[in-house]
């Protein structure tokens, strides 16, 4: 049985060297990127405040309070730092978590962080794994809540336009609709939450001075899945033959001892600016044993198989 998410299937679209470095490998960068460190913790701060029924300032302060004693144990100069930067990301927020709201009436929460498998004749022998990170009720449909974290420039609305095709949304429809059959499935509602460039800047039109309100930083919109539609079933086959040629590639590595080929756009790393450290594995000038640059991957779900769930 293989274990597969849609994080996995992601990052072997980017570049299936570094995929096979992290899901069949399992050796990822220690010095992890800000973002994604922020985007965790942010996870962490809607889930205890669905949860618990607290602010989301509130419940941010306190994990911003329980980051830092982390980072005063660190002792990696490059850890401490990248984390540091994760933690101002978090501080940028602070203002407008303050102020966050549901603008849509819901009607009952049924589960926050639930981790689910689910499988289809279509892919015998392969497991998804997921977790939602809220379903709630509204208009007597059910509807996954997706918090997600944005680059500051990320436009709200092309996001929600190219959502109609994110696998992560129609993988959780499918198993909602199962899980909660008592209900009409309605789709994802997003939480979006991006940081801003700048408070207030002046500008020769505006010397003045733009000021950017607190509520720039979020968007809550729905997007409708029709689990009937052409369009969810071409985006499920579209998904299934991601993780066919995934299990190619694994049957390659482990019959022929073949590694797939990176994508060498990825070598000055994502936004060409760093030299990624799975180039510096490829020009041999250091291994995935190496303990200063990667450590294991850690499986938040069941015991790992040879595709494991993040």
């Amino acid at each position: 049985m293989y274990y597969v998410n849609v994080s996995s299937v992601q990052d072997f679209m980017q570049c299936r060297f570094r995929w096979w470095c992290k899901w069949v490998m399992n050796r990822v960068e220690r010095n992890e990127a800000p973002a994604l460190t922020a985007g965790k913790i942010l996870h962490i701060i809607f889930e205890r405040a669905a949860l618990e029924g607290l602010p989301l300032n509130i419940v941010a302060d306190e994990e911003a309070g329980k980051y830092n004693l982390l980072l005063a144990a660190m002792t990696d100069e490059r850890e401490r730092a990248s984390g540091e930067k994760a933690l101002k990301v978090l501080e940028d927020l602070g203002e407008g978590l303050a102020l966050w709201h549901d603008k849509y009436p819901f009607e009952g929460m049924l589960e926050v962080e639930a981790p689910f498998e689910i499988e289809f004749p279509e892919l015998p022998g392969v497991t998804f794994r997921g977790r939602p990170d809220r379903v709630d009720v509204l208009h007597k449909s059910i509807w996954h809540v997706q918090n997600r974290g944005l680059a500051a420039g990320t436009n709200f609305g092309i996001y929600i336009a190219t959502a109609k095709r994110h696998y992560h949304e129609h993988l959780y429809a499918e198993h909602l609709s199962r899980k909660y059959p008592q209900y009409k499935y309605g789709g994802t509602m997003f939480n979006l939450v991006r940081k801003l460039k700048y408070r207030t800047k002046v500008t020769k039109n505006k010397p003045e001075g733009e000021t950017k309100t607190a509520d720039e930083l979020f968007f809550q919109h729905p997007m409708s899945i029709n689990l009937k539609s052409g369009l969810h079933k071409h985006v499920m086959l579209s998904l299934f033959q991601h993780v066919r040629d995934m299990l190619e590639v694994i049957r390659k590595w482990e019959t022929e001892g073949e590694i797939p080929a990176p994508n060498e756009k990825l070598n000055a790393g994502p936004f060409g600016n760093t030299v990624d450290p799975y180039f510096r594995v490829l020009t041999g000038e250091i291994t995935l044993d190496d303990k200063e640059v990667f450590k294991d991957r850690e499986d938040t779900y069941a015991p790992a198989d040879a595709l494991t769930g993040d």
